[in-house]
Formats: C-alpha cells, sequence, structure tokens
C-alpha cells in the first residue's frame, strides 16, 4: 500500500501537497517522503495534511521547506488552511472514493457522513 501521495498545488508559495494516506504519524515515513520528492526534483515549500492522523483539528496540515535532498527540520509548522481551500478538497476526495479507508480512520461518525456525501471538513 502506498503510504501518501504527492500532489502538484499551486497555493501560494506551496508547490506541492503531501497526502498521507493513514493513520500514522508522517515523520513515520521520513525516509520514504525525501526518496519521493528527490525523485521528482522537488525542492521547495511544501503542505501534509494528516487529517487521518490527527483529525480536522489545528494540527492537521503541517508545512515545511525540502531543499532537494532532505527536510529542513526548523522549517516544520502547523499551517492554517482555509475552510474552503483546494487542498481540504483532496483529502475528502480521496476518502470519498476509498470508504474502507475513511472508515477505518479516527474521524467522527458526524465527519465520516459528511465526506461519504462529498462535503469538504
Amino acid at each position: 500500500m502506498n503510504n501518501f501521495d504527492i500532489v502538484n498545488l499551486d497555493y501560494k508559495d506551496i508547490k506541492i501537497l503531501i497526502v498521507m494516506k493513514t493513520s500514522d504519524s508522517p515523520f513515520d515515513f521520513v525516509n520514504e517522503l525525501q526518496e519521493k520528492l528527490k525523485m521528482i526534483g522537488f525542492s521547495g515549500l511544501f503542505v501534509i495534511d494528516e487529517l487521518l492522523h490527527s483529525g480536522n483539528n489545528g494540527e492537521r496540515f503541517i508545512s515545511g521547506f525540502f531543499d532537494g535532498n532532505s527536510f529542513d527540520n526548523s522549517k516544520f509548522r502547523f499551517e492554517d488552511v482555509a475552510k474552503k481551500s483546494d487542498i481540504r478538497s483532496y483529502m475528502c476526495n480521496y476518502l470519498k472514493s476509498d470508504l474502507e479507508a475513511l472508515s477505518y480512520s479516527n474521524l467522527t461518525d458526524k465527519q465520516q457522513k459528511l465526506i461519504s456525501h462529498g462535503c469538504v471538513i
């Protein structure tokens, strides 16, 4: 199973969205993430959507900087993403199409129902 997707993005200065497809912490996959980003020749700002790990709260999105070889650990921070942002919709669309992943998430029943009906949270 692929534990994450890398999505090209055009959101302010952030060019890459990393969508975690597991309830594990994204920091459990640092080496894999760095290798994938190196393979695509990426350098710059990115954001991680860890909805399945942290839930829909202020710690859902983590932004950071990748220098082409590794993460700059001093640049990680929680990112506030607008409720109507396309960044939020990617994860919700993924979960709507994979109801099994949605059902195994730590999201509340109400959040799962909203997503399964096409709502973006």
